[in-house]
């Protein structure tokens, strides 16, 4: 039995079905990843978030209300208990006193047609005193009045005197006013400028 040898013409044309078997293949796999690569990048696409009043609350609601803190030095007059005439001592004493807003009562309006954006502060109001203990120092008139017991009433009539004299001091309320806007300004800007840079922003 004589055995068939294949001609070198049909071992070629059968080497060329073959690279063309694979070239196919590997468009196909390569238009799939292709594909793949689009439809994972259209997935991950965000789209930018409407502006309105809600989505801006959101990006203020925090709980720190103070905006500014200010270092306060000063001296309490602590009266005889029996005898309001009479002054027992004298206290010297530091004190921090921090003011600010409830970011909760922010006003914001949003005008569309306008592309504008009011933000009203709302208004200052001291939100901690705190006065060091520490720093106490006395200046005693009546003898009788130092005693053990004589720093936790000083400590009261420091935290009372500085917080009426801090009540009075209208630097501090205006820079605290001014802290806010820059605040509400830093926190709402970057949103704003990403989502809707046409629009301007007002705060009052």
């Amino acid at each position: 039995m004589k055995t068939e040898e294949k001609s070198p013409q049909k071992l070629t044309c059968t080497l060329e079905k073959s690279k063309v078997g694979v070239v196919a293949v590997l468009l196909v796999m390569a238009i799939a990843f292709v594909v793949l690569i689009f439809y994972m990048r259209g997935s991950s696409v965000v789209e930018p978030e409407v502006i309105s009043e809600s989505s801006l609350q959101d990006i203020i609601n925090v709980s720190e209300l103070s905006t500014f803190t200010a270092v306060y030095n000063g001296i309490a007059e602590v009266k005889n208990e029996k005898n309001e005439k009479q002054t027992d001592y004298y206290v010297s004493y530091e004190a921090k006193v921090k003011a600010g807003i409830d970011f909760s009562e922010v006003s914001i309006e949003c005008d569309d047609k306008n592309k504008s954006i009011r933000i009203t502060v709302p208004d200052v109001y001291i939100t901690d005193i705190s006065v060091d203990i520490a720093s106490l120092d006395y200046i005693f008139l009546n003898e009788k009045a130092n005693r053990t017991a004589v720093s936790e009433q000083a400590l009261k009539a420091c935290e009372q005197d500085v917080e009426e004299e801090s009540q009075q001091q209208q630097a501090i309320i205006d820079l605290a006013q001014e802290n806010a806007r820059n605040v509400l300004k830093a926190l709402v800007l970057p949103f704003v400028e990403q989502n809707s840079p046409d629009y301007a922003i007002e705060i009052l």
